[in-house]
């Protein structure tokens, strides 16, 4: 799975949880606030360097592909129906209500909206590939969010990376028993969907009765008092990730204020 934590030590693994989600919002907000075409290249950029310092380059940009649909979605429809149009007219049609129109202002629009979305996707991806949900639960109940909250996001990540092992593990079991899962529509055919559905229901109800008897059984909600073991700590790779920050904010400022229409 391209969308799973992956162990390791590079750069990106050694900092503290909540210094990647730090890194989370500072990019994403950078990423909505800024619209200009060379901001969003610069946090782009900013990500594919932080993936080559941890090594894992292919990776992310294979999970970036999976995007590319949706990419090239984005880019022809803002690339038609813009908000902005300005420079020579390439192309220009009525049909029917509509009036596409593909100008250079549009075209580049429709690529800052591209980058945005690349920027958006790939900082989350460096962040699940790079964050291991039990430190990051760790990280939040540290800083002070009430232990439910924490229990429940904790658990509701692991619960995401199980239910889709379970639910691969039960096609590759239909598949060998001569269930044609890859051909046609499964949609259409409320056979193989129920084949399907019904084995992943019945796996999601065994874990939630397996999670409840394990939490009755070690006394969950019991006591007010919790600890962590292992808490996790800053320490100097926090701190430059940190100032890096900070200069990429600058630098987006600056960026975004040179090419200002």
């Amino acid at each position: 799975m391209l969308f799973r934590y992956q162990p390791g030590t590079s750069f990106l693994h050694l900092l503290d949880p909540r210094t990647k989600l730090l890194m989370l919002i500072t990019v994403s907000a950078l990423a909505l606030l800024f619209s200009s075409l060379p901001v969003l290249v610069l946090l782009v950029l900013f990500e594919l360097a932080l993936a080559g310092i941890s090594r894992f380059i292919p990776r992310f940009l294979r999970a970036l592909t999976l995007l590319s649909p949706l990419l090239l979605l984005v880019i022809v429809l803002d690339s038609f129906f813009s908000k902005v149009s300005s420079g020579p007219v390439w192309f220009s049609a009525q049909v029917w209500i509509l009036h596409p129109e593909v100008t250079t202002g549009s075209v580049l629009f429709a690529l800052s909206m591209g980058m945005r979305l690349l920027a958006l996707a790939g900082v989350s991806v460096l962040f699940i590939m790079t964050t291991s949900p039990d430190d990051f639960v760790k990280s939040l109940r540290k800083t002070g969010f009430p232990p439910m909250l924490t229990f429940s996001l904790g658990y509701a990540l692991r619960s995401t990376t199980a239910l889709t092992m379970d639910t691969r593990q039960i096609m590759d079991a239909q598949r060998s028993r001569g269930l044609e899962l890859d051909r046609g529509n499964l949609v259409k055919n409320p056979g193989r969907l129920a084949a399907l559905f019904i084995p992943v229901t019945v796996s999601l109800l065994k874990r939630s009765d397996h999670t409840a008897d394990a939490m009755q059984a070690r006394g969950f909600s019991q006591s007010g008092v919790r600890s962590c073991y292992r808490s996790p700590v800053f320490g100097r790779p926090d701190a430059v990730m940190g100032l890096v920050l900070l200069v990429l904010v600058l630098a987006a400022w600056a960026v975004g204020f040179l090419f200002a229409p």
